[in-house]
């Protein structure tokens, strides 16, 4: 193939852009216009005069945009015919009226900036949550606008801007975003990762940071804070339900030791559940039975000093004490056998009176811990736990497993990806035989005094698509985030009570639990704990959390109830999604976030303004000492303690006495000057003092 072949052939399939070819037409009409102009001695701007009379158009007017401008291009040619003639009065008109309408629209558009900068209304919003900036551009802000948005209109010019600015179009936005270019934002919304910009002015900025241990927006941070919290319990008010965890992809001995006493002490418990669940006639055989009573000893025995521990705590309890090697060995038989019970339900080789006597044993036994340790009532028969990712969300990488060398072997395998392993529910409240968990809105905020913390009162439910089962581990039965949940199909034989798209409103639920019968107050009940379940998780975090005015963040926490509709913290998101993915989210997103402007900007300029549906759930107030010279002295306040009116009198023992008289008739050498001799001689006296003191004192002693 020839080469000017090739280049045809090129040319020919080359993709033109329209509007890049369009625009290229506008801007060769307007070279033609101008040229035009000069022969017929006009001034400049008559070309582009008539073009911005004939050709403005506005961006709502979609894809004939184009076609306009082609079409006005030919109007704004005759009328240029038209204007070429000798009428004085029409030129005059035609050539000042645009460049006023410019200079009018300019001097407008600044003092909006200057009024704007004034009274700190500038925002930036990073992503397409439209909801924020009607909410802003409702109260009077402008938007300084990011590269990413209205990319092709910000590399115009702002004559050119001008030419099609309208109140409320984009042109207009991004002329004033370029007016306010240079000043800072007052109000930021941006991404969890971004860099925090402008802070010399504390704008309002939807981000609270602190440190990555106790950050309990990550799985490894909440667990941070569920350590924590134990010191600012208090019933009624704050307390975190939270099941138990651990965290395997730290690398920590300790850790990894305390799971695998957790392990075998929850297997042990699984074991006596079992025995409390079946009828005893069920569990043996006498003849062909392949389980012996001591595994069932070995479980009564453990849980029993699991008892004795918790009713007399002590910090000794509190180390991890290695097991011997006999004690793993019994370890290591039990889980193998109590495996084979819970697993396949193997039978015991006893009778049915002595599993009677068993079974009530381990009901008792149960009773007592559950009683003590509440969070024990949620575990099964079938030592469940849920591996999670540290720093991941949307149900990502998360997987369930029951065997002790299967979580272990996995968390070796990922250690990058900081793994924690959980305790999994496995008696969850059920919805018609379907998991589901609760999507409950949280805001923070921060002040120059105080962190307030305000709860939504309302909320959605989020359902898996199939019924749920301890025998399928898959992760369309066990996993209820929508993420996860849009990806499979409703099981056809589920209850048609359920919604087909996976998600109840907080009046259906409300609907469900006076048709099952429920107490009345169950759902005073269960938003208490959600409230005093966060109010923990942030009390816990506060210490190294940045107190930065202005500040706040929205997060969407997720809650399960167990059997007795008491909610369970599962997680909390820093960046919850706010889409309308369902009919659903699209009532309840969009109210949240326009509440969430109404709290942080409403309330500081008038602290009755409405919140909406957010209620303030606690509030700390804190003061942080602003004098930076460090010369204010340290005041300790307190009053002197009296012990003893007189102090006791001591007798002396009679050894104490000998024992200072031999002490007091050592001599003590003096010789700073002496010979090599004497240093000699007086070196071994001295040896030989002290070492016959040393035998007096220790027979005075022990005599």
């Amino acid at each position: 193939m020839s080469q000017a072949t090739s280049s045809a052939f090129n040319t020919r399939n080359r993709y033109y852009n329209p509007v890049s070819r369009i625009q290229s037409l506008i801007q060769n009409l307007d070279a033609e216009l101008i040229t035009l102009c000069k022969q017929c001695s006009l001034p400049k701007n008559v070309g582009s005069a008539s073009l911005n009379n004939d050709s403005t158009i506005s961006t709502a007017q979609g894809g004939s945009q184009h076609h306009q401008h082609q079409h006005q291009h030919g109007n704004s040619a005759n009328s240029l015919i038209q204007q070429s003639r000798p009428t004085s009065n029409a030129n005059s008109a035609g050539t000042l009226a645009p460049d006023a309408h410019k200079r009018m629209l300019r001097n407008t558009y600044r003092t909006r900036v200057i009024d704007a900068y004034r009274n700190r209304r500038i925002f930036t919003v990073y992503g397409n949550y439209h909801t924020v900036r009607r909410a802003l551009v409702r109260r009077g802000w402008l938007e300084k606008l990011p590269a990413s948005r209205h990319a092709k209109l910000q590399t115009m010019s702002e004559d050119s801007l001008l030419e099609h600015a309208r109140r409320g179009n984009d042109y207009e936005a991004v002329v004033l975003s370029k007016m306010i270019n240079n000043f800072p934002a007052f109000f930021i919304w941006q991404s969890k990762g971004a860099r925090d910009l402008f802070a010399e002015v504390k704008p309002y900025r939807n981000r609270v940071r602190r440190s990555q241990f106790l950050d309990f927006s990550t799985k490894v941070g909440l667990v941070g804070c569920a350590e924590q919290e134990r010191w600012f319990r208090e019933d009624g008010v704050c307390g975190m339900s939270y099941p138990r965890v651990y965290r395997l992809g730290a690398n920590s001995v300790e850790e990894r030791a305390a799971f695998i006493e957790d392990f075998h002490h929850t297997q042990a418990r699984a074991l006596l559940r079992y025995l409390k669940e079946h009828r005893p006639v069920d569990m043996v055989d006498l003849d062909h039975g392949i389980v012996l009573s001591t595994t069932i000893d070995y479980a009564l025995n453990k849980v029993k000093n699991m008892i004795r521990q918790k009713e007399h705590y002590s910090l000794d309890d509190a180390r991890i004490k290695m097991p011997t090697p006999t004690e793993m060995v019994e370890n290591q038989s039990f889980m193998v056998q109590s495996t084979k019970v819970l697993h396949t339900n193997a039978k015991f080789k006893v009778n049915e009176k002595v599993m009677t006597e068993y079974a009530r044993l381990a009901a008792q036994y149960l009773d007592q811990i559950e009683s003590l340790r509440p969070d024990y009532r949620w575990d099964g028969c079938r030592n469940l736990w849920i591996l999670k990712p540290g720093y991941q969300s949307r149900g990502i990488g998360i997987v369930i497993r029951n065997s002790l060398d299967d979580i272990l072997q996995w968390t070796s395998n990922n250690q990058n990806r900081k793994y924690i392993v959980q305790k999994y529910i496995e008696r969850p409240c059920l919805i018609y035989r379907t998991k589901f968990d609760i999507r409950q809105y949280m805001l923070l905020t921060v002040s120059d005094t105080q962190v307030t913390i305000w709860t939504y009162r309302d909320c959605y439910l989020r359902f898996s698509s199939q019924e749920f089962t301890m025998d399928d581990l898959r992760e369309s039965i066990h996993l209820t985030n929508n993420s996860v949940q849009k990806r499979y199909k409703n099981k056809l034989t589920r209850d048609t009570r359920l919604p087909k798209n996976n998600m109840w409103s907080l009046d259906q639920f409300k609907c469900h639990l006076r048709h099952v019968g429920a107490p009345d107050g169950t759902w005073a009940k269960i938003y208490n704990g959600f409230k005093q379940n966060l109010t923990a998780v942030v009390l816990a975090s506060l210490d190294e959390t940045e107190l930065t005015p202005n500040a706040f963040e929205m997060y969407g926490c997720d809650f399960m109830l167990d059997e007795y509709y008491n909610p369970i913290l599962i997680e909390i998101n820093s960046t919850p999604d706010l889409s309308p993915s369902t009919e659903i989210t699209a009532r309840i997103c969009p109210l949240a976030v326009k509440d969430c402007i109404r709290v942080v900007l409403d309330i500081p300029r008038n602290p009755s303004a409405a919140t909406g549906l957010f209620e303030r759930a606690f509030q700390v107030n804190y003061n942080v000492n602003k004098e930076l010279d460090g010369t204010r002295p340290l005041e300790l306040n307190g009053t002197q303690m009296k012990l003893f009116e007189s102090l006791p009198k001591i007798k002396t023992n009679p050894r104490s006495r000998l024992l200072r008289k031999i002490l007091n008739t050592v001599p003590i050498p003096n010789g700073n000057k002496l010979s090599k001799d004497k240093s000699k001689e007086s070196g071994q006296k001295k040896v030989l003092v002290v070492y016959s003191a040393q035998i007096i004192i220790s027979a005075a002693i022990n005599p």
